[in-house]
This record gives structure tokens, C-alpha cells and sequence, in this order.
């Protein structure tokens, strides 16, 4: 319910976690006195503040207390000097609107009778403030992979969650899903578990959640520290709440996994080839070539109809947008952004690899073919969006001012591919030190690993700073 308030525009994000913090106050007085102990809790406003942040903030009273009016006023949870109260289904919440968006929600969850055990910390870090994908990732998979088993009396931390399951039910883009989970995996709170390809394409990934996690468990190689001594708006969940996300890092090397990989065998490699190169927005698909050849005029392009698709409107942003539209209305798409990224998406890969563009972007929205969407696709897709709403990008193509060429990625030295590697194995596995991988897999002693690990960060700085010297750089200044 929390969830679908804030995604529908009702709750703001500080409002959600304000929500996660009243539960996290209301789980505290379970285990502060002793069983019929007369002493009543008292719930203040500091509390409040110290688990979303805003201490030293000149307007953190006033937005914290228009936060938790509104959540009273919803009835989503009321909290008083002496009480905190939930609501416990969504007929107690005050709307006037129709609640089908609700219900459709509801029915995208497994095993929606039984109760999801959160791990505290995980609580309190949800109300300092992850992003927006990371909340909404973190709460698909206690959804999907902790349980308990009342039968055996032991909890269950593993499971699997699929990437489109979760940008189709919560709104956000396969993009943001997958930067979220790296992001995740990076800090420890999850963890990736081995699985067969089959398995993979069938139920998704097998992943476990570490609830012994806390915010300060981030692998040293993978974060740096984060001050909370300076406090920050209360939007931002700093101050001396938990916050759970650090800074990013400067890092050469990238975690996130090669989309552009097909999940489905490649027997038919016509139809399932996942090509590198970005699509070219001048080619219209080999239907148009043909009839060239033939001698016959390509049909012109009318009002777009999702029934009767033509070649001309997958190129055009506001044809392509009043196609979704019309394809929300008949079910074949997702009225959330992240639906309509997909459609888009599907559209670029129809327009530049099918014989009939039309016919094609209709089958991959019968079949919701997601998994074949690449990168390219995708960005494409992004590309087409963002002109659409703030105008073609000034930026010349052909070298003007501005514009910088691609550059291949630079090579790295064997002792740069092997410090690179135990970063990245360290931070896979929740390593803390990952001088330790080194040091099993190659006999490095600490001496050699300070010295390796210390040309290897000069060079990525070099490297991301063509000017930069080493030698006026360690100079005091003048």
C-alpha cells in the first residue's frame, strides 16, 4: 500500500520513508521494558529525525510533520505522542478514487497471505534513503526471497526475482533495475548465487539476502567512507540516521552485466541475433528496399493505428508515443514509464531487424518479448524520449565544438588486469580487504599489493584526467 501511494503521486519519497521509520519506532518499544511494564512509550519528532535525517536543518521540523499529517491523514499510519498505528488493509486508507490500479498491483505478488520478515537494519536503512530503484529492488526481493517456515521454525533468505518483473510491477526502467542490483551486490545487502542458463531464463535470478547486513558492512574497495557530520535536507537522509548510500566511487572497471547477451538459446540466429551497434535511425528495414526494387511506391503513412502499424511512425517519438497509448487501452503494453520504455525499446529492434517492422513490434508485444531488448534498443529508445520532450541535442555530429569522438577503451598492463580483478572479485563476494584475494590467488605480499593497487589508481586517474601530473600534484601549493 505504501508502495502504491507513493508510485501513484500521493506520498512523496521522504513521506515513504518517514513510513519505514514509524515502523521501525513502533518494532523498537517491543523490546524496551519488561512484559506488563505500566510505562508508556513516548514517540518524538528527534526520534523521527535521527532515522530519516535532518538534523541541524532549518525546515527538517516542518517537512517531517507535514510528512507524517498526510500519512494520518491518508490512514496509512497515524502517529501520535503515544501511539503508532497501521493500517492493515486498503479499504482503511482515505481515497476517493478507484482502487483497480490498487488490486492489479496486488495480483502481480506471490504468496500474498503470508507476512514478509524485513530485517531491522534493512528497516532503518530504508528510512536513512536508498534510491528510488534500490527501494523498490530491495523490497522485490524480501518479496521474493525471505521467508519463514513455521512448519520447520527457520527462515528461508534465497529465491529468485526477474529484472522485467520488477520494472513492469514497480514502475522503473530495466536500466535502473539492473544499475540497482550492482549497487546492492556492491554493498553487500545481496548476493548473487550460481544457477544453470535454463534456470536463468525460466524463473530468473538466484540471488540471497543478506540480513545480517548493515549500512557500514560495504566492502572497503568498493565505497568510500561516508561523513554524516554534516547534517543535509531531509531529503537526502543524512544526519545521523544510517545512511546506506555512499558516495560512488572512481572506479576504470564496471560491474554491471552485459545486456546486449541474449537469455534464450541462438538456434535462429535471423531472429535472435543481439547486435552491439546502436541502431541506425536512416535505415527503414529491408521491407522498404525490396519495394523499391519492385517498382511499387511504399503506402504513405496515415494517423498511426496500433492495428495497422506502418514502417514511417516506429521512427517518429509522437507516433510511437499515441501507439502506446492506443496499445495501453487494448493490454498489449504498460501504462508506467517503464512500460513505455519497453514499447519503444521493442519498436527499435522491430524497425531495424524485421522484414515487416509492423507485424513484428506486434508479436514482441503479444509474446512480451523484454529479453530481447539491448542496450542499443534501449538507449535508442531514451534518445527518442529525451528529444521528444526538451528538443533535438545542439551537439554536432561531425566534430563541431562540443563534441568528443568515442574512444576505445584503453589497455590495461597484466598488473593492472590482475589489481582490477581482485577489486572486482572482492566486491562480489563481500571481501572487505581485497588484498586477501591477491593474496591467495597470486602470493602477493601486502608491500607489492600497496604498490600495485597504487599504479593502478594513478593510472585510472591519468587515464580519466589527460592533464594531470603526478609530480605538481604532490607539490604544496605556492
Amino acid at each position: 500500500m505504501a508502495w502504491w501511494l507513493y508510485s501513484t503521486g500521493r506520498i512523496g519519497y521522504r513521506a515513504l520513508r518517514v513510513y519505514f521509520a514509524a515502523h521501525e519506532m513502533a518494532e523498537r518499544r517491543r523490546y524496551t521494558g519488561p512484559e506488563g511494564d505500566r510505562v508508556k512509550p513516548l514517540y518524538e519528532l528527534q526520534e523521527l529525525k535521527a532515522l530519516v535525517g535532518g538534523r541541524g536543518s532549518k525546515t527538517a521540523d516542518r517537512d517531517l510533520s507535514a510528512d507524517v499529517k498526510r500519512l494520518g491523514d491518508l490512514g496509512l499510519v497515524k502517529i501520535t505522542r503515544r501511539t503508532i498505528s497501521f493500517a492493515s488493509s486498503v479499504e482503511q486508507i482515505a481515497l476517493e478514487a478507484s482502487l483497480e490500479d490498487f488490486w492489479a498491483l496486488y495480483q502481480a505478488f506471490p504468496n500474498r497471505k503470508r507476512s514478509v520478515p524485513v530485517p531491522r537494519r534493512t528497516l532503518r536503512a530504508l528510512a536513512a534513503g536508498f534510491r528510488r530503484a534500490e527501494t523498490a529492488y530491495i523490497l522485490a526481493a524480501l518479496l521474493r526471497c525471505v521467508f519463514w517456515h513455521k512448519e520447520g521454525g527457520i527462515y528461508r533468505t534465497d529465491g529468485r526475482t526477474k529484472g522485467a518483473w520488477i520494472a513492469e510491477v514497480f514502475g522503473i526502467s530495466r536500466r535502473a533495475v539492473t544499475d540497482a542490483r550492482t549497487r546492492l551486490i556492491e554493498l553487500g545487502w545481496l548476493r548473487p548465487l550460481e544457477a544453470p542458463q535454463w534456470a536463468l531464463n525460466k524463473w530468473g535470478a538466484h540471488e540471497a539476502v543478506n540480513v545480517d547486513w548493515a549500512p557500514g558492512d560495504a566492502p572497503v574497495a568498493s565505497c568510500e567512507a561516508v561523513d554524516n557530520s554534516t547534517p543535509g535536507p531531509v531529503g537526502e537522509g543524512r544526519g545521523s540516521g544510517e545512511s546506506a548510500s555512499p558516495p560512488a566511487r572512481f572506479s576504470g572497471e564496471s560491474a554491471s552485466p552485459c545486456l546486449n547477451r541474449s537469455s534464450l538459446p541462438t538456434g535462429d540466429l535471423k531472429t535472435r541475433r543481439l547486435g552491439d551497434e546502436a541502431p541506425d535511425p536512416s535505415w527503414s528495414g529491408s521491407r522498404k528496399r525490396n519495394n523499391l526494387r519492385a517498382g511499387r511506391k511504399e503506402r504513405p503513412a496515415g494517423k498511426p493505428n496500433i492495428r495497422n502499424v506502418h514502417p514511417d511512425h516506429l521512427k517518429d517519438a509522437e507516433a510511437l508515443l499515441e501507439l502506446h497509448r492506443q496499445a495501453v487501452a487494448i493490454g498489449l503494453a504498460c501504462a508506467s514509464p517503464a512500460g513505455r520504455l519497453d514499447f519503444l525499446s521493442l519498436a527499435n529492434r522491430a524497425r531495424t531487424r524485421g522484414h515487416k517492422p509492423g507485424a513484428l513490434l506486434i508479436w514482441l508485444l503479444k509474446e512480451r518479448k523484454t529479453e530481447f531488448i539491448t542496450n542499443a534498443d534501449e538507449d535508442a529508445a531514451r534518445k527518442q524520449l529525451r528529444e521528444h520532450e526538451y528538443g533535438p541535442d545542439t551537439r554536432s555530429s561531425g566534430g563541431g565544438e562540443g563534441y568528443q569522438e568515442a574512444q576505445a577503451p584503453p589497455e590495461l598492463t597484466e598488473e593492472e588486469r590482475i589489481v582490477q580483478g581482485c577489486l572486482a572479485v572482492a566486491r562480489q563476494h563481500g571481501i572487505k580487504d581485497p588484498f586477501r584475494v591477491a593474496q591467495q590467488a597470486k602470493k602477493w605480499t601486502r608491500p607489492r599489493w600497496d604498490e600495485a593497487y597504487l599504479r593502478y589508481r594513478t593510472a585510472q586517474i591519468r587515464r580519466q584526467n589527460p592533464g594531470y601530473d603526478e609530480d605538481s600534484a604532490l607539490r604544496p601549493f605556492a
